[in-house]
């Protein structure tokens, strides 16, 4: 709903009662009213007109809250690491999340509820323009039918609509990165943004010989660089439709030098040479929404995504995978009965994956203990899968009770490539035993495709089947005080058909992967937070976890590799004046599980190097982990337009965090005598930020 702004002063006088009734009719016309003594007066027209189709172009509660949060540059995505159960599958070295115990490749991505590619960079930020979020929501465990493709978790991001403005340029700045964002009005109803952004990372690290690490024998050749890009144009129909054209893309890039003196290098002289990482992809789509009423809701999207990856190594070894993506997506909503919201939906993907190598493969999964025992001869060849996935569901809200509410749902799901089929059924209850207290219990079934380097049929095994989990949570919700309140929560995955890789002395078959492999996940999360009073907020998070493998053919359990049992996160951002604000954030967890390295052995191809032995999987824990990130933030203006200054320092205690160890040849060890060091991840770093809008 709008009001005209030159009637608004008009508006204030008329009572609420005709106001309300204005509204539900849509449109009112006062041509003349009673004056004094009966005499007839002409007024202007007073109009309020109602829309359905508004544009949402403001960022949510929850998003403003993750924007504040120290240490990651104003990137509300990457405040997902500061909630519990989540931790970077590379340590400081970034990567994706790894959600409750699950791998990461068991993630799906959605923005604006279509699937993409990726969204994290090779560094752990998003590739999201901050001033572009609408809201952002995680779905850690037991989500509902709407979502597929996933076992693990789900990362919903929801981009805000433009601005009906004149046209602006927002400029953002930070040692870390630089963006530009360019946003308003075209013609009536129809308004645009497109935002660009660059890191600047390569510019602290030296290239060439400058950057040559004698003790390690890398040379960086080509400092790592990312990029990203968003836009929107979108059109407002008469007051019940919005069209909406959006575009989306991110690339990361780096190349290092592998010599004869570093550890990659003496230990598979194979990969001796220049090492360069190449990932992108592109997207375009387009989005027809329909307003019918308040709960009658129509929604169809269509989206493009081209991906591409590429890495080459050594002796001109490469290997390449293109995915040429198409998907289609519908929603239906709508409120038959008093009491009842059914959804139904359909999905569908195709898929047309590219894969061209020349390499020595090595056939693992991150179950395997020593992936140098799993080396296969070089090979040149290309690959093609064609797969195209449909998903069909039904949801039904159900408010049985003013305090009571059901949600049943059911997923069917297909893949043509692996021939499989799924019935998913999934539900949720939410019980208000008290005006300040409700428990939730979820259930649901899962899969997703296989990882495509199982399912290539040259490298891998074209009969591997999806992998499966079932999800179950429960727990409580309380409102402690005003503007306090906490959740806690108990989950349980339990993960099969998982990848396993076959022990090449005993793959006669030549399967090289199997789905032998199977794995649980269980913890307790708890979240106690407080909303912005008194100049302040933040959240402590703590929580314990548990995540195993089993080993079907051995029946051997292992801790997985990312298994992390205590994490704890606290954020705190105080309010000093309108124009201070102050933060920190700080990070500890139990260190995630390694497999030991116990001596040395000759290495087959290589007489004069040698390979380490490693002791029993995930046997050993890396040391406590443990961050303290600072933030001040100071708002002022620019010519009447609001602009930022943001001093951060990250690991403002410069630990030492190691995230693995490797062993070390120097040209003097023997099978009893050799170096391990450890890898650690980043120590201090000060930076500064600044935003303003033209």
């Amino acid at each position: 709903m709008y009001i005209k702004p030159s009637y608004l002063m008009i508006g204030i006088f008329i009572p609420s009662s005709l106001l309300i009734n204005t509204v539900l009719a849509g449109q009112i016309n006062i041509t003349e009213v009673g004056g004094i003594e009966g005499e007839k007066v002409e007024v202007e027209k007073f109009e309020i007109v109602g829309q359905r189709n508004q544009a949402q172009s403001l960022p949510s509660l929850e998003t403003e809250k993750l924007l504040a949060v120290a240490g990651i540059d104003g990137d509300p995505i990457a405040s997902v690491f500061s909630l519990p159960g989540v931790v970077y599958a590379g340590g400081d070295a970034g990567g994706e999340p790894a959600i409750r115990g699950s791998s990461p490749d068991d993630n799906a991505f959605y923005i604006d509820n279509m699937p993409t590619d990726y969204i994290f960079h090779l560094f752990g930020d998003s590739i999201f323009n901050k001033n572009l979020l609408r809201d952002f929501n995680l779905q850690a465990a037991a989500f509902s039918s709407q979502y597929g493709n996933a076992t693990g978790g789900i990362f919903d991001v929801q981009l805000r609509d433009p601005k009906a403005q004149p046209i602006e340029v927002k400029l953002d700045a930070s040692l870390l990165k630089v963006g530009l964002l360019v946003e308003g009005e075209t013609l009536d109803n129809q308004a645009f943004y497109f935002s660009y952004r660059r890191s600047l990372i390569h510019l602290f690290l030296k290239e060439g010989k400058e950057g040559e690490d004698e003790d390690v024998g890398l040379t960086i050749f080509d400092a790592p660089v990312s990029d990203d890009y968003q836009g929107k144009y979108q059109w407002l129909i008469g007051n019940n439709h919005k069209l909406t054209f959006n575009i989306n893309g991110a690339s990361d890039g780096a190349g290092i030098n592998i010599s004869d003196l570093s550890e990659s290098g003496k230990l598979d002289p194979d990969v001796i040479g220049d090492y360069r990482v190449n990932s992108k992809f592109d997207s375009q789509g387009i989005q027809w929404e329909w307003f019918a009423n308040q709960y009658d809701i129509i929604s169809l999207g269509v989206n493009h995504v081209l991906s591409e990856n590429k890495d080459s190594y050594g002796d001109e070894q490469y290997q390449k995978t293109e995915n040429d993506q198409f998907n289609l997506r519908f929603l239906g909503q709508t409120r038959r009965f008093s009491q009842q919201t059914i959804s139904l939906g359909f999905d569908l993907q195709s898929n047309d994956f590219n894969y061209s190598f020349d390499m020595i493969p090595y056939f693992c999964t991150d179950h395997t203990n020593n992936c140098n025992e799993q080396k296969g001869q070089r090979t040149l060849g290309a690959d093609n899968i064609t797969a195209n996935l449909y998903g069909l569901y039904i949801t039904d809200i159900w408010q049985m009770h003013p305090d009571l509410s059901l949600e049943l749902g059911l997923r069917a799901e297909y893949d043509d490539y692996t021939k499989t089929h799924f019935t998913h059924p999934r539900t949720q209850l939410n019980w208000q035993i008290s005006p300040k207290m409700t428990v939730f219990v979820k259930a649901g079934s899962y899969s997703r495709f296989p990882d495509i380097n199982t399912a290539l049929k040259l490298i891998g095994n074209p009969d591997i089947k999806p992998p499966e989990a079932k999800h179950y949570s429960a727990g409580l919700k309380w409102q402690l005080a005003n503007n306090w309140h906490t959740t806690t929560e108990l989950y349980h995955k339990a993960l099969s058909q998982l990848p396993l890789a076959i022990d090449l002395q005993y793959d006669t078959e030549e399967k090289r992967y199997t789905n032998d492999l199977s794995g649980t996940a269980k913890g307790l999360e708890w979240l106690l937070e407080k909303n912005l009073s008194d100049n302040w907020n933040g959240w402590l998070s703590i929580s314990w976890s548990e995540s195993e493998r089993t080993d079907e053919l051995t029946h051997i359990t292992s801790e997985y590799y990312l298994d992390t049992p205590w994490i704890m996160n606290s954020v705190f951002n105080y309010h000093l004046t309108e124009r201070w604000e102050f933060g920190f954030r700080f990070t500890a967890r139990s260190g995630a599980k390694y497999t030991p390295i116990v001596g040395l052995r000759s290495n087959p191809d290589y007489p004069n190097n040698y390979l380490a032995i490693y002791g029993e999987l995930n046997s050993e824990t890396l040391p406590t982990y443990s961050r303290l990130d600072l933030q001040a933030k100071y708002s002022y203006q620019i010519m009447g337009k609001p602009a930022a200054l943001t001093f951060a320092v990250i690991n403002a205690l410069a630990n030492s965090n190691v995230s693995g160890y490797y062993y070390k040849p120097d040209g003097t060890e023997t099978p009893d005598n050799f170096t391990v060091a450890s890898e650690e991840g980043m120590g201090i770093f000060p930076s500064i930020g600044f935003e303003a809008t033209f």
